[in-house]
């Protein structure tokens, strides 16, 4: 058996009110409802993407066209309308609690939130979603690849990688089911399948994490746009790097800033700073970043400025840092 695949087979191992118009879903829990796009934008409400927006609510999704085809003003205003909230990955569950003309009201199990106990709150378009308890089962019982080391990759229709699919996210967590050569199966929700190159697809569990090792996964973001709402590899918004890069390591943390901020431990002192830990500022914390040593952070500052490596400000808003590390 191939290298990757036996080492895969090894290793098997708080929420608004509802509008008046909105119908609750019946028990549509995680194991049943997947996102079907390589990543699903999480709307404040099924009014929030604006024209301008339609790669991203389309299906299939162009996270990458969407980012590209906006001005930094663009970008701000996503942020200054609150238009986004997060971002789920291909091939992650959800649970939708309502749906409405055309689009699903949702919780983000695995984004914890302040805002409802059972993840992070919104509204996805349901055709970015499908229903495939046969998926669930697979994700829940076979070997599995997670994209990693690169901020994305390609999906192949084909084992020789002509044809492209899809670009996914790091993070992107799948059911393995073949492999040829330095090529990789994966299965996808609603039963597809696809082929990607087998040095961008981790397989089994993650790694035991080191702050040198969320740093590194952190560096994969640099010079990506920032997006408000962003978790995906094509660009984050400020906690959604840290969370993602934490999530890549096996650590959950709260999907906000001031959800990560009430995690961990507190680290008083800021000579007593490593690499991994999270900083903060504001109370309660309206921005968070990664410290990467030497004085230095990588953060995700706002929609004029790329993810960037850059001296931490110890200023008047700084509030503290939090280790989530042993």
């Amino acid at each position: 058996m191939p290298r990757v695949l036996s080492v895969l087979f090894a290793a098997v191992l708080g929420c608004a009110a509802l509008p008046a118009a909105a119908v609750p879903a019946a028990a549509e829990g995680p194991g049943r409802t997947f996102v079907a796009v390589s990543v699903a934008t999480v709307w404040t409400s099924p009014d929030s993407p604006r024209p301008r927006d339609r790669a991203a609510v389309a299906t299939p999704a162009d996270p990458a066209g969407w980012l590209g085809s906006m001005s930094s003003a663009d970008r701000r205003e996503l942020t200054t309308a609150s238009r986004t909230q997060t971002q789920v990955l291909l091939g992650a569950p959800v649970t939708v609690t309502a749906r409405r003309d055309g689009w699903a009201q949702v919780v983000v199990p695995g984004q914890p939130s302040g805002k409802d106990h059972r993840g992070y709150p919104g509204w996805v378009p349901e055709a970015q979603l499908v229903d495939d308890p046969a998926f669930g089962a697979l994700a829940a019982g076979a070997p599995a690849g997670t994209v990693d080391g690169v901020a994305t990759t390609w999906l192949y229709r084909d084992a020789a990688r002509t044809e492209r699919l899809r670009e996914v996210s790091v993070g992107t967590r799948l059911p393995v089911v073949d492999e040829a050569g330095d090529a990789v199966r994966v299965a996808l929700p609603g039963g597809d399948q696809a082929w990607t190159a087998a040095e961008t697809l981790r397989p089994g569990a993650p790694p035991s994490p080191t702050g040198e090792g969320l740093v590194a996964t952190a560096r994969l973001f640099l010079d990506r746009p920032y997006l408000w709402g962003g978790r995906s590899g094509f660009g984050p918004d400020c906690s959604g790097l840290t969370g993602l890069a934490y999530a890549l390591h096996g650590i959950t943390v709260g999907r906000g800033a001031s959800d990560q901020s009430r995690g961990g431990r507190p680290v008083g002192d800021p000579a007593d700073l490593r690499p991994g830990d999270l900083l903060f500022w504001n109370s309660p914390a309206t921005h968070v970043a990664m410290y990467a040593g030497g004085g230095t952070m990588i953060e995700a500052f706002d929609a004029a400025t790329p993810v960037r490596v850059t001296p931490v400000r110890f200023d008047a808003t700084y509030s503290g840092a939090r280790r989530y590390l042993p």
